[in-house]
């Protein structure tokens, strides 16, 4: 079976799993407060070059929900596009802690920054919520990644109006190493306010990291961590895990694989004649392809059906990671080639 459904699906990448059994006799204090998880802070500021807060958090929904709410009061919600992490993957998390999320216009994953500005133009009164954080993602839910330009518009559009940018970076080294990608992890820190680096997806066992680049909005964060279960006790197992990822390049080095192993199959599609159903731009290829072609593809393939495009076609979306290797690649491609 070659393995397409996801990029969650390994225990991590052997340096990092190496570097966890290399510790196993050492005592750490708890809750993040330790060497670990500093020298890794230390290793993450290094890479954005600017005065930033940090903090560690073991899953991507987590890092959404408690960076969008920590800063929010009751009345005020989150903007985001239809296709948003936080709006279909999070069985309603933002709602179930109540903060609304609106949308407005997007393409291809990516908000629109005129839709943007217009939605913030309009007088919000006492009968709505009143938006407060613009939530994105980078890669997007379509593999899509955002421009230099289009990030700089978009946080203009949100600072003219006081409200926050969020950034998702739950696949963000994939988006930053993606050859359509125009700025550094440096550059990043100045085109928002929060973002996150994912590890889950790109070589940790799990942890993301949360970056406050606005770091009032950072201010006490772990108390707020602490009293929503989610300050963990050994905390210094994700310092350790971001100490390797951010040493020797390790991180983008996992995402330029993943990528590499993204570009060789959209090559190959290419080859076979095979529709895309939106810009493969990242390390999530969601192509077109007839629906009675899906479950004899399953039996060689495991991937994700993203349901109905125009017509007969469905949206499968493949995904690759760094330990994706170039025979799986080719066994996909064959698969799909004996169906067409």
């Amino acid at each position: 079976m070659y393995e397409f459904r996801n990029d969650y699906n390994s225990v991590g990448h052997p340096k990092v799993v190496e570097k966890l059994m290399d510790q196993v006799h050492v005592r750490y204090p708890g809750y993040g407060f330790d060497q670990a998880c500093d020298e890794a802070k230390e290793k993450i500021q290094a890479k954005i070059n600017k005065d930033v807060k940090i903090n560690f958090v073991p899953s991507g929904t987590s890092a959404n929900i408690l960076s969008l709410t920590a800063n929010l009061k009751p009345y005020e919600g989150v903007v985001a596009a239809e296709s948003g992490h936080i709006v279909n993957d999070e069985a309603g998390a933002l709602e179930a802690v109540g903060h609304k999320v609106v949308f407005v216009e997007s393409q291809d994953g990516k908000i629109k920054a005129q839709a943007l500005k217009d939605y913030l133009d309009q007088e919000h009164d006492f009968f709505n919520i009143l938006p407060k954080i613009v939530y994105i993602s980078n890669s997007t839910e379509l593999g899509t990644v955002y421009r230099k330009a289009e990030l700089e518009e978009i946080y203009s559009i949100c600072k003219d109006h006081d409200v926050t940018l969020y950034i998702d970076g739950a696949r963000m080294g994939s988006a930053l190493m993606s050859p359509v990608c125009d700025y550094s992890l440096e550059d990043l820190a100045g085109l928002c306010d929060i973002f996150t680096l994912g590890g889950t997806k790109n070589g940790a066992l799990f942890g993301e990291a949360v970056v406050f680049c606005n770091k009032d909005l950072g201010e006490n964060f772990h108390y707020y961590l602490k009293q929503h279960g989610v300050l963990t006790a050994k905390g210094f197992l994700m310092g350790l895990q971001y100490g390797v990822l951010f040493t020797e390049n390790l991180y983008f080095e996992n995402a330029k694989r993943a990528n590499a192993m993204a570009q060789k199959l959209v090559d190959g599609l290419k080859e076979i004649g095979v529709d895309f159903a939106y810009p493969p731009e990242s390390n999530q290829i969601f192509v077109a392809l007839e629906k009675d072609l899906l479950d004899p593809l399953a039996q060689k393939v495991t991937f994700e059906d993203f349901g109905p495009l125009e017509g007969d076609l469905e949206c499968a979306r493949f995904v690759t990671t760094y330990h994706t290797k170039e025979e799986e690649v080719d066994g996909l491609l064959a698969s799909l080639k004996d169906l067409l």
